[in-house]
């Protein structure tokens, strides 16, 4: 009885042990997010209070204690001089009055720090009660796990504090307690006495399984996460706060005057389209900054209607007569009266009950009907050819050349805010420092981005507060935006410099969906994919697309013409980005290359395998050392069906010895050991009283016969293996 009383009053400290450890995890981060500078004393009241409660003190000792703890903790963090020594005592009370007038005043700002640590401590004392209440008399912890779950969760989303470590040990802790207090309960409901064995049995089995579940999810590969930031979607309702506006859904807006805030993404797809090559869709081009964000210079009084199937009425890219004609389908998913065309567009198809109309102003497309309205059409196609832009004309664009005598146009697509503060323009200047002509001025500007670590992020992105300008809170303060903030900062840097610029909308490529035959593939265009990107105007080149969003490419090709003089020849396009130059093949050592085979190529690719899968391979070897470990603690129940297939295979003559012999070890897994010097037939007369059988004492007989003599043999054991059968399996329960 007294190991019996031991067990339960271990178990009893461990109940209240993790019930203190989850308050605990309450305290921590009060040292990160508030002026708390020592958490000791309220961690011992905590402690001391869950102490009390557990050795049930009759409660006026007990709130006596706890008291003189207390004032004795008030006393070493706000006053000096001795305990003793009660003049402090006067001087807290005098604070007390006065905070207490100030809270009956709701002047809560103006409490002081003594006031409000002992309030801290009254709470304190209120939660310990609470799981004094959950743990004893309840026994159910679940509704106060949720409650610390959940507040680690606002803490560490909300503030400062890492609770990544809090969350796994609030989760151990937590459900170790729960199945403490689940068998507790049970133990109470069904009357139980219970003993070592039976608590070990339940709570053996929970510690190896969080234990092992806790490991395999620390050291799993992690998604990414698939809700957005809900941080800027609460601040977004903050009045006057002069951060961020309301949380946008990722798409085509036509109205771009104040840029900025964070955007959510929707995966809803606007069409669908049958594609020879990957290439952004264009939509419209905006000439005005103003700071804040894009607007157009100028009105659009008419625009250049042409019929389906007709040429545009304005060239929007130098054509390549070389360049083969591609048509390519699109299909409507969400409705829009403008066309999503690629560059090198020549013709619209598929509105022949109307026309299209052509706006200069904006470079937009629109689909119109009979009567001239706008109309929204379900799918066309739109025919085009892959432009290439001469590297050698844009290194020789500058300010002399003829296209650039139109004030008009220069001041147009010159222009930025007279607002505009001078270190954006002196980073422009900074970057381009070592570049002579437009080009690589421009290519150094697009490159910037990538190489001084700018983050895309659509989420974390504030809105320029009263008078600061879009493009210097991103150069210069938050350096994380989207498309939006790298695609007019490269515009106004490039503008700066006196390079006509403007700022371009439409998708980007898509996502592949599958190959449709051997030349079309077909991709779906969401709302995910509205991008917008940086055209340059080189004189005698025309606008050329550039794109400087961290991780994002438009697939252009250029013009490799540096080195010819006096031809008209295109040369063959090249992509946008140089390629790495591919190494020279290094020799193949003797053998290798008639025998196709090397140790040198098996070792490095056996070690590329490990460094791309290990932490699938980790995840997978701690599963197999979980399965194993539960299968030992469990062996109990599926070995004798094991030991069943096995003996009925054998067909040697001591087959029975052995058998019997299995089932002894059996029977003690089981728990039914055999004690030091006890004989057989007492062992299995034990056995058959406990089983309220009579098949232990018939197979120990029959192995008995064989110790003294009687040699065993095939029959002996298939007489006997239906009772050994029997026997064995009567072990799995």
């Amino acid at each position: 009885m007294r190991g019996r009383a031991s067990t339960n009053e271990f178990y009893s400290i461990l109940i209240y042990l993790f019930g203190f450890l989850l308050l605990w995890e309450w305290l921590k981060p009060l040292k990160v997010v508030t002026d708390t500078g020592d958490l000791t004393f309220f961690i011992m009241f905590s402690a001391l209070a869950l102490a009390l409660s557990y050795f049930r003190v009759h409660y006026l000792l007990s709130g006596t204690v706890k008291a003189i703890f207390i004032m004795i903790s008030l006393h070493a963090l706000y006053f000096e001089g001795s305990l003793f020594d009660l003049t402090w005592l006067g001087v807290f009370l005098k604070d007390l009055w006065h905070n207490a007038g100030l809270t009956l005043g709701r002047d809560w700002s103006n409490l002081s720090f003594v006031f409000r640590s002992l309030l801290f401590f009254i709470l304190l004392w209120l939660m310990t009660y609470l799981i004094y209440y959950w743990l004893s008399i309840r026994k159910a912890i679940l509704l106060f796990y949720v409650m610390t779950v959940t507040y680690i969760s606002v803490m560490d989303t909300f503030t400062v504090y890492e609770g990544d470590k809090a969350i796994i040990r609030v989760v151990v802790f937590g459900f170790l307690l729960m199945g403490l207090l689940a068998l507790e309960r049970l133990i109470q409901s069904e009357k139980m006495l219970g003993s070592n064995m039976s608590r070990h049995r339940w709570i053996v089995p929970l510690t190896v399984m969080l234990g092992v579940s806790s490991i395999v999810a620390f050291a799993a590969p992690k998604a990414d996460p698939i809700w957005p930031d809900p941080v800027p979607y609460i601040q977004s309702f903050a009045e006057g706060s002069g951060g961020l506006q309301g949380v946008s859904k990722l798409g085509y807006d036509s109205d771009d005057s104040k840029l900025g805030g964070p955007f959510i993404g929707d995966p809803t797809v606007v069409f669908t389209a049958e594609v020879t090559k990957e290439h952004y869709w264009r939509i419209e081009t905006k000439d005005l900054y103003t700071g804040k964000g894009w607007e157009q210079s100028m009105d659009e009084d008419s625009g250049m209607p042409f019929r389906s199937d007709e040429e545009l009425p304005y060239t929007l890219t130098p054509k390549n007569e070389d360049r083969d004609l591609q048509t390519e389908k699109v299909m409507i998913e969400e409705a829009y009266s403008h066309v999503v065309y690629p560059y090198g567009i020549e013709k619209v198809t598929g509105n022949e009950e109307g026309s299209f109309e052509f706006m200069p102003v904006n470079e937009k497309i629109r689909s119109l009907d009979g009567e001239g309205d706008a109309v929204k059409l379900e799918e066309y196609a739109v025919t085009y050819r892959s432009p290439s832009y001469s590297q050698k004309g844009m290194r020789a664009a500058n300010a002399d050349q003829e296209a650039m005598q139109v004030p008009e146009f220069v001041d147009r697509y010159t222009q930025i805010p007279p607002s505009t503060p001078q270190r954006v323009k002196d980073l422009a200047a900074e970057i381009t420092l070592d570049e002579e002509d437009w080009y690589d001025k421009v290519r150094a500007i697009e490159g910037y981005f990538e190489k001084e670590a700018y983050v895309y992020d659509q989420f974390d992105v504030p809105v320029p507060e009263e008078g600061q300008d879009y493009v210097d809170q991103f150069l210069f303060e938050t350096q994380r935006g989207y498309c939006d903030n790298f695609s007019t900062s490269m515009v106004v840097m490039v503008r700066s410099l006196g390079i006509p610029a403007r700022w371009v909308k439409g998708y980007t490529e898509g996502e592949y969906s599958r190959q449709l035959d051997s030349e079309y593939r077909l991709y779906e265009v969401s709302n995910n994919n509205a991008h917008s990107w940086v055209e340059v105007f080189f004189p005698e080149v025309g606008w050329v697309p550039f794109e400087p969003t961290v991780g994002f490419s438009n697939n252009i090709a250029y013009e490799y013409d540096l080195d010819l003089e006096d031809s008209d020849e295109d040369q063959a396009p090249v992509p946008e980005k140089e390629e790495t130059p591919k190494k020279p093949l290094e020799p193949q050592e003797e053998g290798a290359a008639s025998t196709g085979f090397s140790f040198k190529d098996l070792w490095d690719n056996i070690k590329t395998f490990f460094a791309e899968n290990w932490g699938k391979l980790m995840v997978g070897f701690l599963l197999l050392v979980f399965a194993a470990v539960m299968a030992y603690i469990l062996r109990r129940r599926w070995l004798p069906y094991f030991l069943i297939i096995y003996y009925r295979r054998r067909k040697s003559d001591d087959v029975y010895s052995e058998a019997y012999i299995s089932l002894v070890k059996q029977l003690g897994r089981y728990g039914l050991k055999m004690e030091d010097g006890q004989t057989l037939r007492s062992f299995s007369r034990y056995i058959d009283s406990f089983f309220g059988t009579y098949e232990m004492t018939s197979l120990t007989n029959r192995y008995e016969r064989t110790l003294y003599g009687h040699k065993p043999d095939r029959e002996d054991w298939v007489k006997m293996r239906e009772l050994w059968e029997n026997l064995i399996k009567r072990t799995t329960g």
